[in-house]
C-alpha cells in the first residue's frame, strides 16, 4: 500500500474513533443531565416529572440501575406503589449489593413492604437498609439510630418510618448527586 493510501486509511480510522468518542460522550453527558433534572424535579416536589427524566436516562443507559431506581422513588412519592415496585424490581436486577442504587431499592421496596401489610418482606429489605446505612462510608446521623431501633425492636411505625427513610435518602442524595 502507498503511503497516500495508508495515510488516508489511517486518517479514516481517527476520523471515526473520533465520532465514535464523540457520540458516546453526549450519550453521558445527556444520560447525567437527565438525571440532574429528574433529582431538581424529585427535589421540588414535581414527582412526574421527575419520573420521565429518571426513565429517559434509563433508556440512554439502559443498563444502570440508578435511573431505575429513582424513577421507583419518584412513583413511591405519588403513591404509585405497583409502579414503583416495578422500576425498583429492574432496578434490584442491575445493581450491585452495594452502592446509591442498592439504598433507595431497599429502602422504598421495605416502605412499600409494610404499607402492603407484608410485614416479613419489609423487615427484610430493612434490614438491608439498615446493614447498608450504618456502614461506616455512610456516615450514619441521628435519624438513622432511630431507624436502627425501629427495626431491632420490630415496632415498626409506618409513617415515622416513611418520614425518616425520605428524610435520610434525601439528605444521601445531596451529598452523591
Amino acid at each position: 500500500m502507498s503511503g497516500t493510501k495508508k495515510g488516508l486509511v489511517l486518517g479514516m480510522v481517527l476520523l471515526g474513533s473520533l465520532a465514535f468518542s464523540c457520540a458516546a460522550n453526549t450519550g453521558y453527558m445527556s444520560y447525567r443531565e437527565d438525571l440532574f433534572q429528574g433529582y431538581r424535579c424529585l427535589q421540588g416536589k414535581d414527582y412526574q416529572a421527575a419520573l420521565e427524566q429518571f426513565l429517559r436516562a434509563s433508556r440512554g443507559y439502559p443498563t444502570t440501575a440508578l435511573p431505575l431506581a429513582l424513577a421507583g422513588q419518584a412513583a413511591y412519592r405519588m403513591g404509585n406503589y405497583a409502579q414503583a415496585s416495578q422500576y425498583l424490581g429492574q432496578a434490584e436486577g442491575l445493581m450491585k449489593r452495594s452502592g446509591y442504587a442498592y439504598v433507595i431499592v431497599k429502602a422504598y421496596r421495605s416502605l412499600i413492604a409494610f404499607k402492603e401489610d407484608r410485614r416479613e418482606q419489609g423487615m427484610a429489605a430493612l434490614a438491608d437498609y439498615v446493614m447498608v446505612m450504618g456502614s461506616p462510608w455512610s456516615r450514619a446521623e441521628k435519624s438513622y439510630y432511630e431507624v436502627k431501633h425501629m427495626y431491632q425492636s420490630g415496632n415498626i411505625i409506618v409513617p415515622r418510618l416513611e418520614g425518616l427513610i425520605n428524610y435520610q435518602i434525601s439528605r444521601y442524595e445531596r451529598i452523591v448527586m
